[in-house]
């Protein structure tokens, strides 16, 4: 047909092409209602109505009949003065436009999906969608209310679901993921939209985003219309749950073996009886079946759980061949139980998922642990829970078997989950004497059987009792087991002696007799290991608190442990009993002066050791003044004692006194940049950041907000990084801190030139610069003038690029930070690389490699392997370019950096090409922009779109690289897009 007639989107015609001038808006309006009856008649009267409303003019039909006279000449130019018109006849009091006359973009619309059906849905679909340029008669927005508009507006998302729907299942969910996120965006408490998005997210392999996409809806729904997620939502996130594909690797059939892990602490020493009960576990455990089995053992404290649990695990831990996972729940402990989170991270490193990749939601967090326990047989002991809620996160999917031991009975995880329970009773009278001949020999049982059974009565048949008064009489061969037994009668250590059976009143009277057999120094240091914050406590760290030297730490701990007062938890690390621990706080704080004295003490030394290892790891990043510093012989020494203290800092910070609480906060911040720990970021972060408000100043607020954005940043939630950077940069203000200040700007700009605004991250980067300048902070200077070189580089200004690298390198090096100088090694020698500098560029990357891998900095040794693949790449080194771009992948995915990822994508693409593998170049480059494209990062977005445009001969990408190289101003990218799209 000659003419052609567009609706859907502003109104417009064309004959032969020729595009048509449709005259005034009312003009327009005529046509648009016509193609909207889709060829039924029109009354006069009903077009004036739709025109006018209630009010026409006098003129108004002869108005509408000039405005059909005008389209009739349009429309049918060659049509005769007096003759009919084919194309909008009169009929019926009114005016139709005759559809078989004229091309119309609505009924080809209402065509091809009416056409969309069996193998042909997602095609024809796609060609419908493709006549939509905006929303239907877009230049008339007098009509937008109309009820066949928005009819129309409603069908067209019906057809953008349809079409999603069908795309995801023929595995081309990536060409329709913007239009989905566009329309979830669109509709954000449309469960069915969201639905989608994250089976496209799913099906793409961007299960992060699936996930935090879940969660978001979740909450808004019930935020703002308190329900919880219907059907559809649900099946979709149970999908990502079920699903058994990789989530730590690009595909199943790349993931290598996972590690078994072997996680059951040591037998316990001398077990003895509790044979019904061990057969009583045998029975309940895992017979083969597929389903999960949960076991809850519960008693009274120091009934024997864990032991009995442990016990048991060694003997069928053959059964479990991929492995056993094991944690202390903590759930009568001191500090409180172990936030079923913290657990969740132990387990997933546990199963080889690097910590920078752990979610820091529980249930994301879990749903990754369950995805990746599916169809492995696993042991899982859970020991000293606090009740059903702690644990139900931590139940792990397929054939495993979980034990939990605690004193709740565990009811709720029997009515949900099918548990069975195993209730622990006190030792019988003869396992007891079994247990003390073990540790006394079975002479002395034997030569003394009527005081024997009177000590096992006395200790109520507690396993703990058993063992500590047994551990007392064994420091006195001579003695006889009657003496301890009258001592124990007539102590007056605790009147509740008289409550004959007692559990509780027999562990203390243990306790007791025990703690009052110790020299005087051993009683003071048990006394002050329950200050200890964590679960356990290193030889170092107790000589700090009791103001000792190591040697005699270690021999007080010696003596404590034949005691069985602390217990052995590793080379050089010892734990309590959470009895013991109580019962060491009680006596604490009756016998105890100097409680505060040794408190600093200890939480001094881990001062000293944070600030140690920041001044040799991170002494470019900005820290509150901090009390003496601890030194290290080296890099790695200072990462190994952050790793071996974290879990006694992370509680250091949640529960210890307040000034030491931000300081430890902060020096830890250099620490959690490197290593990505996101969970014990964020627990140590937002405690800080609640201590300051509560007792800080405005330069402690100052310091704790910019940990907690550093991390958002980390995370690429630019929104909630800018507000705390925003409210770290007022507290800074407030205090007079211009170190933080800078400090504060810098950050601001990486946000801002990681988003593409180059000129905001200059503007900012530069007042960091002057105001570092101003006040002779060298590592200050040293991040500005790197952050600039960023600017310069990607604004295609490379000499000044590599000026400002070069002068943040020397800078690096005066304050002695290895990683800052890894960093600008690693972007010196990518720019010098552009420049043309490929001998010089190989060895600064090189030099890179090595010293990130020194540090521990994955995400950087992971850039650096990619721009050095890019390099050999340029010098025709192939078999080198591949092998480090293919180190650089599997480092960036073991870290979850999406940027190093990208990076390596690119390069491997780039040697796909090189190899004439077109199509898995245009895999990579497509993989590399959808990753890309949720970080926000413009200048490598343009990039992979430029390599896309290259390899597929498409001009779309290049275009859509042009428009977003102009935008930021990247000078160099727009000269690669524009060679693009000009002819050859």
């Amino acid at each position: 047909m000659s003419v052609r007639i567009q609706v859907l989107g502003s109104t417009r015609a064309w004959h032969d092409r020729t595009e048509l001038e449709l005259g005034p808006p009312g003009r327009r309006a005529v046509l648009g209602l016509l193609v909207l009856a889709e060829g039924e008649s029109v009354a006069t009267h009903d077009l004036m109505d739709q025109l006018w409303g209630d009010r026409p003019p006098r003129s108004a039909a002869n108005v509408l009949q000039t405005h059909v006279k005008h389209l009739r000449r349009l429309l049918e130019p060659g049509r005769g003065f007096r003759s009919g018109s084919e194309v909008l006849p009169y009929a019926n009091s009114g005016y139709a436009l005759n559809p078989d006359a004229v091309d119309i973009d609505l009924m080809a619309f209402h065509r091809l999906v009416a056409q969309a059906s069996g193998d042909q849905v997602a095609a024809r679909l796609g060609e419908a969608l493709a006549l939509w340029h905006g929303r239907p008669l877009a230049d008339l927005p007098a009509l937008a209310t109309h009820p066949k508009v928005v009819a129309l507006v409603a069908k067209h998302r019906e057809v953008l679901a349809r079409h999603a729907e069908a795309m995801i299942e023929i595995g081309a969910a990536a060409d329709v993921l913007p239009a989905i996120a566009e329309a979830a965006a669109d509709q954000p408490l449309d469960e069915a939209s969201q639905a989608r998005l994250i089976r496209a997210y799913h099906a793409v392999g961007r299960r992060a985003m699936a996930f935090q996409t879940y969660h978001e809806v979740r909450d808004r729904l019930v935020e703002e219309l308190g329900v919880d997620p219907g059907a559809e939502l649900r099946a979709a996130h149970a999908a990502l749950l079920h699903d058994n594909d990789d989530v730590v690797g690009p595909s199943p059939r790349s993931r290598p073996a996972l590690r078994v892990p072997r996680q059951l602490p040591a037998q316990p020493p001398g077990f003895t009886g509790r044979a019904s009960q061990l057969s009583t576990l045998d029975k309940l455990g895992p017979s083969g079946a597929d389903g999960l089995t949960i076991t809850a053992i519960s008693g009274t404290a120091g009934v024997g759980k864990t032991a009995l649990a442990v016990q048991w695990a060694h003997r069928v831990r053959d059964r479990f061949p991929d492995g056993q996972l094991y944690a202390i729940l903590r759930g009568h402990s001191r500090g409180g139980a172990a936030p079923p989170i913290e657990v969740l991270a132990q387990f997933l490193s546990a199963l080889e998922v690097p910590a920078e990749r752990v979610p820091v939601d529980v249930e994301t967090a879990a749903a990754m642990y369950r995805t990746l326990t599916t169809d492995r047989r696993m042991l899982v002991l859970l020991d000293n829970a606090a009740g059903p809620d702690q644990v139900r996160p931590l139940l792990p999917a397929g054939p495993a078997c979980v034990v939990v031991t605690g004193r709740d009975r565990m009811t709720g995880l029997v009515a949900l989950h099918g548990a069975r329970q195993v209730t622990l009773d006190v030792l019988s009278p003869e396992d007891s004497l079994e247990l003390l001949a073990h540790v006394l020999g079975p002479e002395r049982i034997r030569s003394e059987p009527v005081a024997a059974a009177e000590l096992a009565k006395l200790c109520a048949h507690l396993p703990l009792a058993l063992r500590i008064a047994a551990a007392n009489l064994a420091d006195h061969p001579l003695r006889g087991i009657d003496d301890h037994v009258a001592d124990l009668r007539d102590s007056n250590l605790l009147t509740a002696l008289s409550v004959q059976g007692d559990e509780h009143t027999a562990v203390r009277t243990a306790f007791d007799l025990s703690y009052a057999e110790l020299p005087a120094e051993a009683r003071r240091l048990f006394r002050l290991l329950s200050l200890v914050p964590g679960t356990d406590v290193g030889t170092e760290a107790v000589a700090a608190l009791a103001g000792t030297d190591l040697a005699e730490a270690s021999r007080l701990l010696d003596r404590l442990a034949a005691a069985h007062l602390v217990e052995p938890h590793g080379p050089g690390r010892y734990g309590f009993h959470d009895l013991l621990r109580r019962y060491a706080a009680e006596r604490a704080e009756s016998e105890e002066a100097d409680l505060d004295v040794a408190l600093h003490r200890l939480y001094d030394w881990y001062l000293s050791g944070v600030d140690g290892a920041a001044r040799q790891l991170y002494p470019h990043m900005l820290r509150l003044p901090s009390k003496g510093s601890r030194t290290f012989g080296g890099v790695t020494e200072a990462t190994n004692w952050l790793d071996s203290e974290l879990g006694n800092l992370v509680a250091a910070v949640r529960t210890g006194p307040r000034p030491t609480t931000w300081l430890l906060a902060d020096g830890l911040r250099g620490y959690f940049w490197m290593c990505t720990r996101q969970v014990e970021w964020l627990a140590v972060a937002e405690a800080a950041v609640r201590s300051a408000e509560e007792a800080g100043g405005p330069r402690e607020r100052a310091a704790s907000r910019l940990s907690l954005a550093d991390l958002y940043f980390r995370q690429g939630r630019y929104p909630e990084a800018v507000h705390h950077y925003t409210h770290a940069q007022l507290a800074a203000r407030q205090a007079g801190w211009v170190e933080a200040q800078a400090a504060v700007l810098g950050n601001l700009g990486c946000v801002y030139w990681q988003s593409g605004r180059l000129a905001a991250a200059a503007f900012r980067f530069s007042r960091c610069l002057v105001l570092s300048r101003g006040i002779g902070q060298t590592a200050g200077e040293a991040v500005a003038l790197a952050n600039l070189g960023l600017v310069h580089w990607e604004m295609g200004r490379l000499e000044e690029a590599a000026e400002h690298y070069t002068l943040a390198l020397d800078r690096y090096r005066q304050i002695g930070s290895h990683y800052g100088e890894a960093l600008n090694l690693g972007n010196l020698g990518q720019t010098q690389r552009a420049r043309g500098q490929h001998a010089e560029a190989v060895d600064l990357l090189t030099r890179a490699i090595s010293l990130h891998h020194e540090a521990g900095n994955r995400s950087g040794e992971a850039l650096a392997h990619s721009w050095l693949a890019a390099t050999f790449l340029d010098l025709d080194r192939g078999a080198e370019a591949l092998d480090h771009a293919r180190t650089g992948l599997a480092l960036a995915q073991e870290t979850g950096d999406p940027r190093p990822e990208v990076e390596a994508l690119a390069v491997l693409a780039a040697v796909d090409v090189r190899r004439g593998h077109r199509a898995e170049a245009v895999r990579r480059y497509r993989q590399a922009l959808d990753l890309v494209r949720s970080t926000g990062d413009r200048y490598p977005e343009i990039e992979i779109l430029i390599g896309l445009a290259t390899v597929t001969a498409d001009v779309e990408p290049a275009r859509q690289a042009l428009a977003l190289a102009e935008r930021a101003g990247y000078r160099a990218l727009q000269e690669q897009a524009a060679a693009v799209l000009t002819p050859r």
